[in-house]
């Protein structure tokens, strides 16, 4: 550069051009007081059926780099065992016991209302809001808050049939582009393209994968072997309790072969990695493309677990077990969160309302049930404390006392309602309550009218003895049964 371009860089413009970056920084720092907001809510995922949890079969490279490049909760737990319950539980920010929805059915004199629900907060804050996908949360009404709904079910391909068994799995036979996961992340990015760049939104998006009936595109069943498939150690569910073993037994799944549970179990990985997995990627690389992957924060859970396999069940039921409780919640937000963080204290999907406020420098109010975990989520350090204890509830009904004599036949010419769902509609009304509290190693479980069921968990998440009236296990049991009950 010769002397002339030299004096171009006067004192006075570098002056400027200092000024400059430093508005613009501000500016930066600024917008990232508001980070963007995006909670994907997938439905009946269990929280080992992803890589990074350890499970070597399915296929979850998206949800694996976002584990590895965010922090992934090894020990988080829904707090209801079904999807209504969950998802008011979650957008509340209160336990079942709070909300008074205990199962998949709304008491007539309640109802989850926007105001003072999560979205509500950071509508006030100025952000945008979005809703798309599965609802199952709020009624019609209540959705009209939002600045954008678009709502789903399921795919009428997906309606349950009664010639089927309740372990159903198929490929799905529409074309992949008319399903609604595709749909669903379709319409996320518009969502996100057409918010303001000078605007923080507020989006979630709810996928119905992999809940039953277990279905992906062939190019994705085709991935999964049978013979690759292990099953859980088979526990006797008379080990745990009589409304399990009975359950069990009301919907033939003593009867299930190997067979027909890895069939299952591959069609579950399969709809995993299409609905849940391929659909979070398309959404974390729009982040990238647009360049505000860095101030967004995405949190991943699911509203509750399933059986899949476990006491040679699947699907799911009015009952407080880690295969129904423990599911996944990965935090990825590269600009904010600690890469690579692996938090094994215990967690409940209530935390995620006070921690989103938290992150957002939005006031958390006192009324949540649950605990921010910002500062585990911002601090290489900071831990959730080992005695932290956690809470689930439920209700349910019971088989009629002469059912055995007249049990429900497996086909019913003169009924167009499948078996399980008659069986389901035995079981789960709200007539009697159980509740659950569980630490790092023991869990308790209450329910009206059965015996207390008393685990020692040992780290895991499998129950498999019911300790309860073991004389050495009595101040345990008493302990717990009065922080249950306080």
């Amino acid at each position: 550069m010769n002397k002339t371009n030299y004096q171009l860089f006067t004192p006075g413009l570098i002056l400027s051009l200092l000024l400059l970056l430093l508005c613009f920084n501000a500016g930066a720092r600024d917008k990232g007081d508001k980070p963007n907001v995006i909670f994907v809510i997938c439905d009946q995922m269990r929280a080992d059926a992803f890589g990074a949890a350890g499970n070597s079969v399915v296929h979850t490279p998206h949800l694996d780099r976002m584990a590895e490049q965010g922090a992934m909760f090894t020990n988080n737990f829904s707090n209801s065992p079904v999807c209504l319950s969950s998802r008011i539980s979650m957008f509340s920010g209160k336990y079942t016991s709070e909300t008074g929805v205990f199962s998949n059915r709304y008491p007539e004199e309640t109802h989850l209302v926007f105001r003072n629900s999560l979205p509500w907060y950071f509508k006030e804050a100025g952000y945008r809001t979005g809703y798309v996908g599965k609802n199952h949360t709020y009624q019609r009404a209540e959705l009209k808050n939002f600045d954008d709904v678009i709502i789903r079910g399921r795919e009428e391909c997906r309606s349950y049939s009664k010639y089927v068994p309740p372990f159903w799995h198929s490929d799905m036979f529409w074309p992949e582009e008319d399903c609604n996961p595709g749909k669903n992340t379709r319409d996320a990015i518009n969502f996100i393209e057409q918010t303001d760049d000078d605007q923080p939104f507020f989006l979630v998006v709810s996928y119905f994968d992999p809940h039953p009936p277990y279905m992906a595109p062939s190019k994705y069943t085709s991935g999964y072997c049978s013979s690759e498939m292990v099953l859980p150690e088979y526990i006797d569910p008379e080990q745990l309790g009589p409304r399990i073993a009975t359950q069990q037994k009301a919907l033939h799944y003593d009867k299930i072969t190997d067979t027909d549970l890895k069939e299952t179990m591959r069609y579950y990985y399969a709809s995993v990695e299409w609905g849940v997995d391929e659909q979070v990627g398309r959404l974390v690389e729009l982040l990238e493309k647009k360049g505000i992957d860095e101030n967004t924060v995405i949190v991943f859970t699911s509203d509750h677990g399933d059986f899949m396999g476990q006491h040679r069940m699947v699907r799911k039921g009015m009952f407080l077990y880690d295969a129904l409780l423990h599911v996944p919640m990965i935090w990825y937000a590269p600009g904010i969160v600690q890469q690579g963080k692996v938090v094994s204290g215990m967690s409940q999907n209530v935390d995620i309302f006070p921690t989103l406020l938290d992150l957002a420098g939005i006031e958390v109010p006192g009324f949540l049930a649950g605990q921010s975990l910002k500062n585990v989520l911002v601090k290489k350090e900071a831990e959730i404390p080992a005695e932290r204890k956690i809470f689930a509830h439920a209700t349910y009904s019971e088989l009629p006392e002469n059912y055995w004599n007249n049990p429900e036949p497996y086909f019913k010419p003169d009924s167009d309602v499948p078996f399980h769902t008659r069986i389901e509609r035995l079981t789960w009304e709200n007539d009697w309550r159980t509740s659950m509290v569980r630490t790092a190693g023991w869990k308790l479980i209450l329910s009206d009218t059965h015996q207390p069921e008393l685990y020692f968990m040992d780290g895991k998440n499998v129950e498999k003895k019911n300790l309860y009236g073991e004389t050495e296990y009595n101040q345990k049991y008493q302990e717990l049964k009065e922080t249950l009950e306080n």
